[in-house]
């Protein structure tokens, strides 16, 4: 069909200026070429806003410019219409300041604008950050403001700003369709049916609030879109950007793809030479593969911000954002071991593998019963001569610690040999804890006494095992008092035993290897707020301070080697020094 439009729109900023008033003053004499125009609107998404849309930056002047399309941002806004149209759910993980939520939100309004049975739900953690009337940086207020710069003869029949555009809800008076907000809760979305959901930056969204949603949401639409910067790597989205649970289609928008971030990119070589980066999609290509892309830009940014802000708000670094307390490129460097069923009683626990089992007293002596149900998890069975040490956090039945732990470490190496998570009470825990501590030659038994803690210790005392006992010391004349059964975790020894277990992580000093304490330090982060820390959201801590407290106790009582012992141990290091290497392989 002929068309009196020009439908080759400029994306120089003078040339579309002007390509605009074109378009404007045509229309504005010949109702056959509105006509047209609204029919192309309707059809291609990016001429609507190459030709019509706006975008507001307080930072820059002039503030109010014509929103004109990046090619990244074309693929960009083609992918979120194909995923509402094809109705499945879609992920953007990405840098900050890259437009993201503005293509979302434009994409959006265009089926608002031209397309019946289009209702949209959009979300954030708060309120705040949803809609504020006259503030650009809430979602609703962009979609208000570009609202207001559409010719009339574009806006929806019998349609009044004032009336269909107030607080967290706009309406299309013409075909009924609607654009809500809601700030985050558990029940997100619910009570209704829409075209698709906007979640926006997810990750920041309480953890138990936003895996609500998430189950929440499924009936509402099928098409959620997700959009956040990284905050570390516990969260839920985190788990679905991994795509380890849920296979999601993800797309992610980096700082290289914008052209004036990327301007004088650049990466460094093996001789530290600057090699130099020619285009923004060459600069991204790298960035895709690892390499560790830099610009002008981004330097300067590095220079003014923390490394920590760097890797949420620029590098879409998971490992590196969300203020973990641990070193996650050293948590990344463990090795997590696999269960294993042996195929005789008596036959050794490979490298790299471990049995679970039971523990039984058998007139007196501990004897391991291994089963698929046994609750404690053997990396390395007890050795003639080694020392180890048996540590424990008791549960005090809150939502976020209700597990008691149980961390066996040998003093030599300090690797993780055996460990326990479970829920029990406190008598039950302290025969399980003496069980261990027997079975790995009469260990130190270090349980924290706090709260439950002191019930297990309490019955520890009563039975024949190694107890440690916490004391405190005078530093001004050096008198030892208030001795007391078990470990007393204090505002001194919690932060002490915590940066020593920092500490070892950083210099890979020792073996986590269980699977449900590995996971667990990769979750323990430092409260923004309090500075404390802890494990982030509802993610549980038990392992880690019970693996703590070990390490603690390790370096209050380290390995002291016997001749004997001394003989027997460079036997059994040789034989598993032979068992490591054969495991690797």
């Amino acid at each position: 069909m002929e068309t009196l439009i020009d439908t080759h729109y400029p994306k120089d900023l003078r040339e579309n200026i002007i390509y605009r008033k074109d378009v404007l003053s045509t229309a504005n004499e010949d109702d056959v070429f509105v006509a047209e125009i609204r029919e192309l609107c309707g059809r291609d998404i990016l001429f609507w806003i190459n030709t019509f849309c706006y975008t507001k930056d307080p930072r820059k002047k002039p503030a109010i410019l014509p929103f004109i399309t990046y090619n990244y941002q074309d693929k960009h806004i083609t992918e979120i219409k194909a995923a509402i149209d094809g109705q499945y759910d879609y992920l953007n993980d990405k840098s900050r300041d890259v437009g993201v939520s503005w293509d979302v939100l434009y994409v959006l309004m265009w089926f608002w604008l031209f397309h019946y049975g289009s209702d949209f739900r959009v979300g954030s953690r708060k309120e705040d950050f949803v809609d504020k009337l006259g503030d650009i940086d809430t979602l609703l207020e962009k979609v208000r403001f570009n609202l207001r710069y559409q010719p009339q003869w574009l806006l929806p029949a019998g349609f009044n700003l004032d009336k269909d555009a107030g607080y967290m809800k706009i309406i299309n008076p013409a075909n009924g369709n609607a654009i809500i907000g809601e700030s985050a809760n558990a029940n997100f979305g619910s009570g209704g049916r829409r075209k698709a959901l906007f979640l926006d930056e997810y990750a920041k969204w309480d953890p138990p609030i936003a895996e609500s949603a998430w189950t929440s949401t499924a009936d509402v639409s099928k098409c959620r879109i997700v959009v956040s910067t990284p905050v570390g790597s516990a969260n839920k989205f985190a788990q679905l950007a991994s795509g380890t649970k849920e296979k999601i289609k993800k797309t992610s928008l980096h700082w290289t793809l914008h052209p004036e971030k990327a301007a004088g990119a650049y990466y460094i070589d093996g001789q530290s030479t600057k090699i130099p980066v020619d285009s923004p999609e060459a600069a991204n290509a790298l960035w895709v593969k690892g390499y560790k892309i830099r610009s002008l830009w981004y330097d300067a940014e590095c220079a003014r911000r923390k490394d920590t802000d760097i890797a949420q708000e620029l590098d879409i670094d998971y490992l590196r954002s969300g203020r973990p307390f641990f070193n996650m490129r050293s948590l990344m460097l463990q090795r997590e071991w696999e269960p294993y069923v042996r195929s005789h009683p008596g036959s050794v626990i490979p490298y790299g593998k471990y049995i679970k089992a039971k523990l039984v007293d058998v007139d007196g002596k501990v004897e391991v019963r291994e089963q698929e149900g046994g609750w404690l998890r053997i990396f390395e069975l007890p050795e003639e001569g080694r020392q180890y040490v048996v540590s424990g956090d008791v549960s005090e039945g809150l939502a976020k610690g209700d597990e008691s732990f149980i961390v066996v470490r040998d003093k030599s190496t300090r690797n993780v040999i055996a460990a326990a998570n479970m829920l029990t009470d406190p008598d039950d825990l302290a025969v399980k804890i003496n069980m261990v501590a027997k079975l790995y030659n009469k260990a130190n038994e270090a349980v924290e006494n706090n709260n439950h803690g002191y019930s297990v210790n309490s019955d520890l005392k009563g039975m024949d095992g190694n107890l440690y006992y916490s004391k405190t010391i005078n530093e001004k004349t050096g008198e030892v008092g208030a001795i007391k059964a078990g470990w007393s975790t204090t505002a001194k020894t919690r932060p002490a035993m915590l940066d020593q277990m920092e500490e070892e992580i950083r210099q890979v000093a020792f073996e986590i290897r269980d699977p449900v304490l590995l996971a667990q330090c990769k979750t323990f982060v430092t409260n923004e707020k309090s500075g404390k820390p802890e494990a982030d959201g509802n993610f549980l801590d038990d392992g880690v301070l019970a693996c703590a407290i070990g390490g603690a106790v390790i370096k209050e009582f380290p390995y002291k080697a016997t001749d004997r012992s001394l003989s027997r141990f460079k036997q059994k290091q040789l034989v598993r020094e032979m068992s490591k290497t054969i495991g690797r392989f």
